[in-house]
């Protein structure tokens, strides 16, 4: 018998991760917020997920699947146990989804979800919330299998975790489009070994033509770090202004992270609620800085990443901290202005 939040289950040798249990715990407080009226848990495994929307979001139309027998017997056993009744399936997702639409769909399978995306937005009438573990795929670290499942080049960067995040959504918000939706991301997050990601779509012809502006490549240049980005419609880059080349990675969302009102109205226990300020708090730039690689370009020691925001925002620029863990911060100065602020303040 294992608890989380207010459910009890049973595993009986199905996958249960209880490493993902701070995952679930803020898509309870986003299901809240969301409302759907009907819910798939497409990879249900134990069923942990749908059971905690249920007794803590308050949805009430949940079907679970899991393509495993002996998973759909343990769900049916923890919603017995838990006081529930809802639909199980036994089900391949993809066929699944291609048959029938719900209003909030849910991936998070084990291992990459790209096989699943298709079907998904074609079946999402409004929300799709998506788990992605293959981190090294989406952010760089594996060029090759990121090319194969998300069709995006990307190489490692010190700014990694936003390439996977917007690589990922980059994915979903293609394979939205070519059934005339568009989305919006409502909010979205990194943590040690996945990514998280929430989408609202509008079925519109023409809005999902305008999305293109907000897909598109980020230019990297290696030598200096300096990093420029442009959508579908506008001119490539090709050489930065200290000479070198561009490296270009993409396609990829160039759009916001997060909702700003979407994720003004979200409260949580304290962990989730520290995660939630510091998205509150980011400001919209399509990349951040980690000022330890800055610092190392320079050949001088790191100065206090809250001083360097409060120097940047004294001489008139925006500037924050990142959802991202680490050193990183955000601001709409470039690479060399960047570098003069730490230097000053050696």
């Amino acid at each position: 018998m294992l608890e989380e939040g207010k459910a009890k289950i049973v595993t009986d040798g199905v996958f249960y991760n209880p490493r993902m249990k701070f995952c679930r715990d803020v898509d309870v407080v986003v299901f809240s917020e969301l409302k759907a009226k009907s819910y798939l848990d497409a990879l249900a495994g134990s069923g942990v997920r749908g059971i905690r929307a249920m007794l803590e979001a308050g949805y009430d139309n949940v079907v679970f699947n899991d393509k495993n027998p002996k998973a759909c017997e343990v769900i049916r056993k923890n919603l017995e146990m838990n006081g529930l009744k809802a639909e199980v399936l036994c089900r391949d997702a993809v066929a699944l989804m291609r048959e029938r639409k719900f209003d909030h769909i849910d991936l998070d399978p084990f291992g990459s979800p790209a096989e699943f995306i298709d079907a998904a937005c074609f079946s999402a009438k409004r929300f799709l919330s998506v788990t992605a573990t293959d981190t090294a795929a989406l952010c760089g670290s594996a060029t090759v299998s990121g090319l194969r499942k998300y069709s995006s080049f990307a190489i490692k960067t010190e700014f990694y975790h936003e390439i996977g995040l917007r690589n990922l959504i980059g994915k979903i918000a293609r394979e939205a489009t070519k059934y005339d939706k568009s989305l919006e991301v409502l909010i979205s997050w990194a943590k040690e070994h996945y990514y998280r990601v929430y989408v609202r779509f509008k079925s519109s012809p023409r809005l999902a033509g305008k999305l293109y502006e907000k897909i598109g490549f980020l230019y990297y240049c290696k030598n200096c770090l300096n990093r420029t980005w442009r959508n579908f419609y506008e001119e490539p880059e090709a050489v930065c202004s200290c000479g070198k080349k561009f490296v270009e990675l993409g396609p990829l969302w160039l759009g916001e992270l997060h909702l700003k009102e979407f994720v003004s109205n979200l409260r949580g226990e304290k962990s989730v609620e520290k995660l939630l300020e510091r998205i509150r708090e980011e400001i919209n730039s399509v990349s951040y800085y980690n000022i330890h690689a800055i610092c190392f370009k320079l050949r001088v020691s790191p100065p206090p990443l809250s001083k360097i925001i409060e120097k940047l925002k004294e001489i008139g620029y925006e500037a924050s901290k990142t959802r991202f863990e680490g050193a990183n911060l955000k601001t709409n100065a470039d690479v060399e202005e960047l570098k003069n602020v730490i230097l000053a303040l050696q």
